[in-house]
């Protein structure tokens, strides 16, 4: 008798944690969409300035290569959307989802921009950005920011051969 009674608990208790898996992963899956719906753009805007920034530096353009890197960057994304959500339910705090996944796209906005100048021949990181805000938020609150600062963050790439090596500028 004991025997059937066992069987009954153990089906009862895989059944209670199947379905609590289940809706704790449904729950997951609807804090991911509009954060998987925004990354696109991102991926696409990576995809476009890192073409340009690649042909930029001379280097050989491969569909393989690039189709590879995006669809590694699209499962990047879905992974960390997934563990963002799951840790922010699991955690019941917002606040964590908000915090790792504005890291993550925050890196990747500093790869478009960064990008960007790239392929305007500007060398330009993402700390310097952060120095760029807070120099024009000083000049808005009337600090005086002068011409050499500015020229400071924003100093023009060197330019490189066809080998990669830096190309000295003649005066």
């Amino acid at each position: 008798m004991t025997t059937s009674n066992d069987t009954i608990f153990t089906s009862v208790t895989m059944s209670g944690i199947g379905v609590t898996a289940v809706i704790f992963f449904r729950d997951a899956m609807t804090h991911m969409i509009p954060w998987l719906i925004a990354s696109f753009p991102l991926i696409i805007l990576d995809l476009n300035f890192g073409i340009k920034a690649a042909i930029a530096r001379g280097e050989n353009i491969r569909f393989s290569k690039g189709f590879r890197q995006t669809f590694g960057k699209i499962v990047e994304y879905f992974a960390w959307c997934a563990f963002a959500a799951t840790a922010s339910i699991a955690f019941e705090r917002q606040w964590i989802e908000w915090a790792v996944l504005g890291a993550v796209y925050g890196n990747e906005l500093s790869s478009i921009v960064g990008n960007y100048f790239e392929t305007k021949g500007i060398e330009l990181s993402f700390i310097d950005i952060i120095r760029l805000a807070f120099r024009k938020l000083a000049g808005k609150i009337d600090i005086e920011v002068g011409k050499e600062e500015a020229e400071e963050i924003i100093k023009p790439k060197p330019q490189r051969d066809a080998k990669g090596r830096f190309v000295k500028k003649r005066n």
